[in-house]
């Protein structure tokens, strides 16, 4: 069982966009804009920002030796690096050696979408084949600092109309990336059995923590092994060779410790938490608990 204030920790921990200024910057102005952007300073800070449910769009722009795990790809980056990360696929950054850092940016949805009559995801950038990592050389760098520094600028600035202007400004980056070519080294120090157990856990941390009243979307092993487009068969004994435990044990486990979660640290309803964590009803959950946790939710809960 998790410890009381490590549970409170997770069950607190929103993932959403607004409360990067109150967490990472300790400012409690405008909590609820919709863009972000963050600097070199930032960026290099001792208290990295995690990110764990990604529900919004990133820009980033990376000079040194990193290895990009997007998706189901290992993707390597050395030198300078312009990438775009949209919330429909699972990525991780891991850091080898980093040069400098020029910022980047988070924004949502409807941030730009409520400019511009063709919304975000018609874009080639953010669709689920693109792979939108691009290496640039110095005069590409140049310009696309350029625009780095504009928006920069602009989300400093008191103009009125400062948010139609930095829309302008990211528009042209998207169009800018649109004539480069993508990255396309592929970094193979990680087998595909490492690349699919760590595409796995990205996945199944995105479903957590739950929101009220809504559906988890993957649920059952069949769920990971159709979104990672692999036979749940082989998605099962990749799994148990990475860490020895089944892939429905895997999702007991964290079943369990969410729902554990729910029970000491929120209000909700045993139905309500059922219905969160994607049970059909209060009887499969109280099933499923009971065998687990040897004790029904309610009695936990008391």
């Amino acid at each position: 069982m998790m410890k009381h204030d490590e549970s409170n920790k997770l069950i607190n921990k929103s993932e959403k966009l607004e409360d990067f200024e109150t967490i990472r910057l300790q400012s409690h102005q405008n909590p609820t804009k919709p863009f972000r952007f963050f600097s070199s300073a930032d960026c290099l800070s001792k208290n990295p920002i995690v990110y764990r449910r990604r529900d919004f769009f990133k820009v980033s722009l990376l000079r040194g030796h990193y290895i990009v795990h997007y998706g189901d790809e290992s993707i390597k980056a050395i030198g300078c690096s312009l990438s775009f990360f949209s919330p429909l696929v699972p990525y991780t950054i891991k850091q080898l050696e980093q040069e400098e850092n020029a910022g980047y940016m988070i924004f949502t949805e409807l941030y730009y979408d409520t400019y511009f009559k063709q919304g975000i995801r018609h874009s080639p950038l953010f669709n689920k084949e693109s792979k939108p990592i691009f290496l640039l050389d110095q005069k590409q760098e140049e310009e696309v600092k350029a625009i780095f520094l504009k928006i920069e600028q602009q989300e400093k600035s008191d103009y009125l109309f400062k948010d139609d202007l930095i829309r302008n400004l990211l528009s042209e980056l998207m169009h800018y990336a649109n004539t480069l070519q993508p990255a396309i080294e592929r970094h193979y120090a990680h087998s595909s059995k490492e690349r699919l157990h760590s595409v796995f856990n990205e996945l199944l941390d995105r479903q957590f923590p739950v929101v009220a009243g809504q559906h988890q979307q993957l649920r059952t092993a069949g769920d990971f092994a159709e979104t990672l487009n692999v036979h749940v068969n082989y998605l099962n004994r990749i799994l148990k060779e990475m860490t020895g435990k089944s892939t429905s044990a895997i999702l007991y486990e964290r079943l369990l410790r969410e729902a554990i979660i729910l029970l000491k640290h929120t209000t909700w309803s045993v139905s309500e938490i059922a219905y969160s964590l994607g049970f059909k009803d209060v009887s499969h959950f109280n099933h499923f608990f009971r065998k687990h946790a040897h004790a029904t939710p309610s009695h936990f809960r008391n």
